[in-house]
């Protein structure tokens, strides 16, 4: 009796060793695939507006605290307020990524920098702020969301939200405006080897 119960006792707290180990895995490589939307709040005399689109974000691990990330996306305004805008946008962010791995749960948070390249440009105080040309505006994102494992392979992220300014330059003007900007994005996330 005495060696079945050590026996049951040892299966039993292996396999809860295991089980732990399982869901605590940190993968080396995460590649994300989102939807995004954006509320741009463009500033000046031109109200808010939508636009949709969809990103990829690559993070490299170096534990299971800690990695970088490499954000890189766009988004397409067809009209706003009442102008064909046709607009399109590319960001390219970089920065820190800090999550908390907890068995199937990663919720992280992360501040990312670069830039925002619009096609049509945009100047907020014109009228009609369609510049016809594209722009290169530096860019950041401050924000973080919540990873949850279906294998080991693989994760959905049901949300990540995030705060995103960038600086408009309207044309030749010194003036600079800053666009604060709010990014919401859903997708799923591919997890490559482990740490």
């Amino acid at each position: 009796m005495k060696s079945t119960s050590i026996l049951v006792g040892t299966l039993l707290l292996g396999g809860i060793t295991a089980y732990a180990q399982e869901g605590t895995e940190t993968p080396k490589v995460e590649v994300g695939l989102n939807y995004s939307y954006t509320r741009i709040n463009p500033g000046g005399t031109f109200s808010s507006y939508n636009a949709n689109g969809g990103f990829a974000d690559v993070a490299y691990n170096f534990n299971r605290y800690f990695g970088v990330v490499a954000d890189l996306g766009g988004s397409y305004t067809g009209t706003a307020n009442g102008l064909a805008l046709n607009n399109t946008t590319f960001e390219y962010l970089f920065g820190p990524r800090f999550s908390w791995r907890h068995s199937r749960f990663t919720p992280y948070a992360q501040a990312l920098f670069g830039g925002q390249r619009f096609s049509n440009g945009f100047n907020p105080t014109s009228s009609d702020p369609r510049l016809g040309t594209s722009q290169n505006n530096f860019a950041a994102a401050f924000g973080g969301g919540l990873d949850i494992a279906v294998s080991h392979h693989l994760a959905v992220r049901p949300v990540q939200v995030e705060y995103l300014m960038n600086q408009v330059e309207p044309g030749s003007s010194n003036l600079r405006f800053t666009q604060n900007n709010f990014r919401y994005s859903a997708g799923v996330v591919l997890r490559l080897g482990s740490k």
